[in-house]
C-alpha cells in the first residue's frame, strides 16, 4: 500500500504542473498539500474541476492520505451574494497506522465572499466514504474543513481553520485520524 501512495503522491506532484490553485496548511502535527484546477487543462471540451491533495502526519498517529477527484463546479446562484459550489466524488488512499486500504468519497466544497470586499472569505469542504465504499482495512472516511480566508493579493491568500479527518478501521479502533485548527498558504496561477 505505501507503494501505492507513493504512486499517488507523484501523480499528485505531476498534476501540480498543471494546477490552476495550489494550497498548503500546517496543523499541529500535520501538513496538507492541495493542487486544483479546470477539467479542461487535463481532458479538452471538458467543464468541471480535478483535484489532488496530500494529508500527512508522522506522530502518533503515522497517517498518510492522498485523494484524486472530480467535482462539477460552478456559482452559488444567490444574488447578492459572490460565491462558489461543487459537488463530487474523490478516490481516496489511506495508511493510518497499522490500516490501509482505500475509500470512494461523495462531498462537495464551497467558497462564500463579503459581497462588498471578496477579499474576505469563507470556505469549506466535507467528504464521507460509508463502509459500502471502503475497501480493505478502511471501515469507513470522513473528512471535514472550515476555514476564514483572506486574499493578500488576488494571486495569493493566508487562511486559518478547522479540519478533522476520521479513517475508521475494519477492526475497529480509534478512527481519528488528524484533527485540529491550521493555517495555511493559497496561491493562484
Amino acid at each position: 500500500m505505501k507503494k501505492l501512495l507513493a504512486v499517488a503522491l507523484l501523480a499528485t506532484t505531476s498534476l501540480a504542473v498543471q494546477a490552476e490553485e495550489a494550497s498548503f496548511s500546517l496543523g499541529e502535527d500535520s501538513v496538507r498539500g492541495y493542487f486544483a484546477g479546470p477539467l479542461s487543462r487535463l481532458f479538452s471540451g471538458t467543464t468541471g474541476q480535478y483535484d489532488a491533495g496530500l494529508i500527512y502526519r508522522d506522530e502518533s498517529a503515522d497517517l498518510m492520505l492522498a485523494h484524486l477527484g472530480l467535482l462539477a463546479t460552478g456559482d452559488i446562484g444567490a444574488k447578492g451574494v459572490a460565491g462558489g459550489a461543487g459537488l463530487g466524488a474523490r478516490l481516496i488512499l489511506a495508511d493510518y497506522g497499522n490500516v490501509t486500504g482505500a475509500a470512494f468519497a461523495l462531498g462537495g466544497q464551497f467558497d462564500l465572499r463579503l459581497p462588498t470586499f471578496e477579499r474576505i472569505g469563507l470556505t469549506g469542504y466535507g467528504w464521507i466514504a460509508p463502509g459500502i465504499t471502503s475497501l480493505s482495512e478502511v471501515k469507513s472516511y470522513s473528512e471535514f474543513a472550515l476555514d476564514v480566508e483572506f486574499e493578500v493579493v488576488r494571486a495569493a491568500a493566508v487562511f486559518a481553520g478547522y479540519r478533522r479527518v476520521n479513517v475508521e478501521p475494519e477492526n475497529g479502533g480509534p478512527s481519528k485520524a488528524d484533527s485540529g485548527p491550521h493555517i495555511g498558504l493559497r496561491l493562484t496561477f
